[in-house]
């Protein structure tokens, strides 16, 4: 039987920081089918390599890791949003203003896998998730717009910066299983 593939994104440190907390749980990932991809936090970049992964690849699901700057428990995103806007510029100094980033394309895309279920199994085996309705206008965004437009079986996580690494990479291996 053929093992499905999986494309695991995460981002590299931004905003001055040296570390993300998505890359430090992606090293953590060590499983057959698992194709792991840094992504530059850059508006224009990040789609780039996102795609170019795809077209290589032709990974079965895509989940993609980023880091959130408040909370307590992971963040399983609904939906991305055909925007961008910021006030903090990129790791290449760009800072979108309500941006479109693609015209002809609906408001929002949403997965297509069942995460309300997958929130109820890291629920009961006592792992802090929730499920949130946008990915916010950053990067992270940017990056889950072009994995939907990719493949509709793409989730993305955020993952809070000051959460516990070895409960975020339970959360994220739990994911995993889900696939």
């Amino acid at each position: 039987m053929p093992q499905n593939k999986l494309l695991l994104t995460y981002f590299e440190p931004f905003g001055g920081a040296e570390t993300n907390i998505s890359q430090q749980v992606a090293e953590g990932i060590e499983a057959e089918g698992v194709i792991k991809l840094c992504l530059p936090v850059s508006f224009k970049r990040s789609p780039e390599v996102l795609r170019e992964a795809v077209e290589r690849y032709q990974p079965d699901f895509i989940l993609c890791l980023g880091q959130c700057g408040e909370g307590e428990k992971i963040r399983l995103e609904r939906f991305a949003m055909n925007l961008m806007d910021s006030e903090k510029g990129d790791n290449d100094g760009h800072q979108p203003d309500e941006e479109t980033i693609e015209v002809n394309a609906p408001l929002a895309l949403r997965t297509s896998l069942d995460i309300k279920q997958l929130q109820k199994e890291c629920m009961h085996a006592e792992l802090p998730t929730v499920l949130s309705n946008s990915a916010g206008l950053y990067v992270c965004n940017r990056t889950y717009f072009e994995a939907l437009r990719s493949n509709s079986k793409s989730l993305f996580v955020h993952i809070p910066k000051n959460m516990d690494k070895s409960i975020a990479l339970q959360i994220i291996i739990k994911i995993y299983g889900f696939f």
